[in-house]
């Protein structure tokens, strides 16, 4: 057994334990979802005692410089003291200024953050609104250090898109947390040949991934395609090919993955699923490296395919558009 204490209360760990296991083994209440240390839903801060190694992985700076650390990815150690965190200190303020529908299910979002924030597309923050209810969703553009791009699905009977489609309206106070994940383009990837896939809304945080690469001078090849089950779903189409016609490193393709006709887009339009397509076309090399975001249904049948066709795992980079409620008990 180890004992570390939570909110001055002392817990006895069993071997193997983490620390979110073992509170919430001893059935008392803390915020957790995807225990794996993405959604960041389980952060405590550390107020004692040795910070074990790793319980700080994928955070950010500010994060860490509040000493903040994932309970799902902290094993405890003998004399660890934590403290629950009060949700107000883990987001920052935010008003929305421009909603436009791109199509009848998609919206561009603009939001603008109280302070700075180094955050990157193919990133996503966490948005709470007025009553607590907080969704996750990806970023697609930084237009300044704190004015933020997002593109919005509406779900089904979703309540947060609902409310963002059909309610809120422009100068609408929110809060925001992160930024968090990994799929972004950084400056050590500047000799590798890019694979750049975004599903639906995705397109979006592709996209933006593709743009934030060109600006920061990216020197290899770049493939960026959009799979969308109709053409009415390819409102990024006229942008993606004049990125394309201007940076000659850039090919563009659209792909629809339904079974409608294609008709007369452009040339660059064809019927297929996109990472089938990409794994196809890109014949697996050291320096090849793969982004896939949108949908979490379309995004891990593209990574386990191009897993499957010998793409290195680390080289592989996600973005699956997850349903996150932050919520106290695990959605089963």
């Amino acid at each position: 057994m180890t004992t570390f204490f939570f909110d001055g209360q002392a817990y006895d760990a069993k071997k193997g334990e983490s620390v979110l296991d073992t509170i919430v083994r001893s059935g008392n209440p803390i915020n957790y979802s995807c225990k794996k240390g993405a959604c960041k839903t389980c952060l405590v801060q550390h107020v004692g005692g040795q910070l074990p190694v790793g319980a700080q992985r994928g955070l950010s700076v500010r994060l860490k410089t509040h000493k903040y650390l994932c309970a799902c990815q902290c094993a405890p150690v003998e004399g660890l003291k934590l403290k629950a965190v009060m949700a107000q200190d883990l987001f920052m303020g935010a008003r929305l200024l421009s909603r436009v529908l791109l199509t009848n299910n998609t919206m561009k979002l603009v939001v603008k953050l109280s302070e700075m924030m180094d955050c990157k597309p193919g990133q996503y923050l966490h948005i709470r609104r007025f009553d607590g209810l907080t969704r996750s969703y990806a970023i697609a553009r930084v237009l300044e250090g704190n004015i933020i791009e997002l593109h919005i699905n509406r779900k089904y009977n979703g309540q947060f898109s609902g409310w963002l489609f059909n309610t809120a309206s422009i100068g609408e106070k929110l809060l925001v947390q992160g930024p968090f994940g990994q799929c972004r383009y950084l400056n050590d990837y500047q000799q590798d040949k890019l694979i750049v896939i975004g599903h639906g809304a995705g397109i979006g945080a592709a996209l933006g991934i593709v743009e934030q690469a060109l600006a920061q001078g990216h020197v290899g090849e770049i493939y960026l395609y959009h799979g969308a089950r109709n053409v009415a779903e390819l409102y990024l189409n006229k942008h993606c090919l004049a990125l394309m016609m201007a940076h000659q490193q850039l090919t563009y393709t659209a792909c629809i993955t339904g079974s409608g006709a294609i008709g007369s887009v452009d040339a660059r339009c064809v019927q297929a699923q996109p990472s089938e397509l990409a794994a196809s076309q890109h014949p697996v090399k050291p320096n090849n490296r793969i982004f896939l975001c949108g949908e979490p249904a379309a995004v891990v049948k593209a990574q386990q395919q191009v897993f499957l066709a010998g793409f290195n795992v680390a080289n592989i980079h996600v973005l699956p558009f997850e349903y996150k409620d932050l919520r106290v008990v695990s959605r089963g």
